[in-house]
């Protein structure tokens, strides 16, 4: 009794050992076949908008009829796309069994002009370099004293030489399509610990560091929009918990009395007056306004 138990037994592992071994010489044979008869590419379709054409997209992607779509390195047509068509932010490649490949892409928008020594820089929304310019491209925030690093070429993603400016570029960036930052004209980051913008082209704003840079825009705004004329000029000074605001008279009257202080001490050969420019500002009550 027990040897036919037993005998049952191995018959039973001889079984699935030799379905096993079936199962795993048609896995062998199928994983043969579909690298060399299977899933061969016949058609490609481009998917999303591009000022490239199809064929100039399937071209620099590498892909062609008859290539094995499981062989081949999707994830290197993928960069061969971005890297050679400027104006195509990102493209990726679906394989559709049993023997199509779909590129879907995306196209550069042209978000920032980057001032450099011969213009601008034209980016896209992801500091991708779309082309040089010798002024500012309409429709996209301009950045002064953004400082390129070395050998910054078409295709390639923006740096400045400094390091953290690069990331304060960025981080204002990101906040292009923003209702507030859309009425930004321009930033200036030549000292990235005190930026600044001029929104309208008509109030300067002195935001200082970028950390709480979603806190000051919202701020601004509100003191833009609430508490002075929407016609004003002037300069903005962002506060740690508030604003200051000096109208275009006040800034003029400041430069005016500056200037005379200087030409009063070059002709007297004295010390110039201890008020300070700042002191002046502070004097002139009414039109100073503070917020808080």
């Amino acid at each position: 009794m027990q040897d036919n138990y037993s005998g049952r037994n191995r018959h039973k592992r001889n079984m699935s050992l030799h379905y096993s071994m079936i199962a795993f010489i048609v896995l062998v044979i199928f994983a043969i076949l579909s690298v060399t008869v299977f899933f061969n590419i016949e058609t490609i379709e481009i998917v999303g908008s591009s000022i490239y054409s199809a064929d100039e997209i399937i071209s620099v992607s590498g892909l062609e009829g008859g290539d094995n779509m499981i062989r081949k390195n999707m994830s290197k047509a993928e960069k061969a796309v971005t890297s050679e068509l400027t104006y195509i932010e990102t493209a990726e490649i679906n394989r559709k069994l049993p023997s199509s490949v779909e590129i879907v892409v995306t196209p550069c928008i042209e978000t920032a002009s980057l001032q450099s020594e011969e213009g601008f820089i034209v980016v896209s929304e992801s500091g991708k370099i779309l082309r040089y310019v010798k002024e500012p491209v309409e429709n996209t925030l301009v950045f002064y004293g953004a400082e390129p690093a070395a050998e910054m070429f078409v295709g390639k993603t923006f740096a400045s030489a400094d390091e953290d400016k690069t990331e304060v570029i960025f981080e204002l960036m990101k906040r292009a399509d923003s209702g507030f930052v859309s009425k930004i004209t321009s930033f200036d980051v030549t000292d990235r610990l005190n930026v600044s913008c001029v929104y309208e082209n008509r109030i300067d704003i002195q935001l200082g560091l970028v950390s709480d840079i979603d806190y000051k825009f919202r701020l601004a705004e509100e003191i833009l929009t609430t508490k002075i004329s929407p016609d004003a000029e002037g300069r903005l000074k962002m506060l740690e918990n508030g604003g200051q605001f000096l109208s275009k008279a006040d800034l003029e009257q400041i430069d005016e009395n500056y200037r005379l202080s200087m030409e009063t001490s070059a002709v007297t050969e004295t010390t110039p007056p201890e008020t300070s420019t700042e002191s002046v500002s502070d004097s002139s009550e009414s039109t100073k306004l503070n917020f808080e």
